[in-house]
């Protein structure tokens, strides 16, 4: 059997790595696709093909963990808390997956995202359920306020931020100086403050998660969403600025007061 803990060490590690390269290699979607990294996958198809994967893999991690980690071989979770997780968790996807794709046109990708994040989106859930079926306990009310709190703030940051973006987008009014193609230089609400603030809203929302859940691997979640995210902000941000001489460069990148 493997160690849960060893398993989650290289998982954090590799986030890190993760975290760097990007720096480097644009993450090969969207505005940033390039045939260099594989074949071209439609964009709406891609994302629902590698994020769906991921609440299967939470499930299997939660009924089968134990068989794969010799840390749960005989503990055992608050199961009705660890559902209500998990539907969480599930109905997080349902919107990433289904609804997010059907609601917008996306850009095209590359198979090589898409089996990359399949990849991530299957080991990240098991690691995950697999701890909440065998050391999460209900929290205390302060931390149950807490984490719930962040979780509504983080989603309801990420959704309206898309939906502004997405309104915009489509609005007549933007003159022609603020579009590039289909994009469009993203203005008002948090977009002022920060460049990205759907990724600072789905970080918050992790985090959120992991409050909740006070699980080692849900906190490996939240780091990995910024090491995911962090730098394809950085690569938005420049992005808009050579793409749009009237772009403030003061703007956060994601995080408030990081460049």
């Amino acid at each position: 059997m493997l160690s849960h803990d060893a398993v989650l060490a290289g998982w954090i590690a590799s986030g890190a790595c993760a975290f760097i390269v990007l720096f480097f290699y644009d993450a090969p979607y969207g505005k940033f696709f390039s045939s260099a990294w594989g074949a071209k996958v439609n964009g709406s198809l891609g994302w629902l093909a590698q994020e769906l994967p991921s609440p299967v893999a939470l499930w299997i991690g939660i009924t089968r963990g134990s068989r794969v980690f010799s840390e749960f071989a005989s503990s055992k979770s608050e199961m009705f808390y660890v559902h209500i997780l998990a539907a969480v968790w599930c109905a997080h996807y349902l919107n990433r997956a289904v609804v997010y794709p059907l609601t917008r046109t996306l850009g095209e990708t590359s198979a090589s995202t898409v089996a990359s994040a399949v990849a991530f989106n299957v080991i990240n859930g098991v690691l995950v359920g697999a701890e909440m079926a065998h050391a999460t306990r209900m929290p205390s009310h302060t931390r149950l306020i807490v984490g719930a709190a962040l979780m509504v703030v983080g989603v309801w940051i990420n959704i309206t931020s898309e939906s502004a973006l997405r309104r915009r987008r489509a609005s007549k009014t933007v003159p022609a100086s603020e579009r590039f193609g289909k994009y469009v230089m993203p203005r008002g609400g948090l977009f002022d403050h920060v460049v990205m603030p759907h990724y600072l809203g789905e970080f918050i929302e992790w985090c959120g998660f992991a409050t909740l859940a006070r699980a080692k691997s849900a906190w490996a979640f939240a780091f990995w969403t910024a090491c995911n995210l962090y730098p394809r902000a950085v690569a938005n941000k420049r992005w808009y600025a050579a793409k749009f001489p009237r772009y403030p460069k003061s703007i956060a990148a994601m995080f408030p007061l990081l460049p």
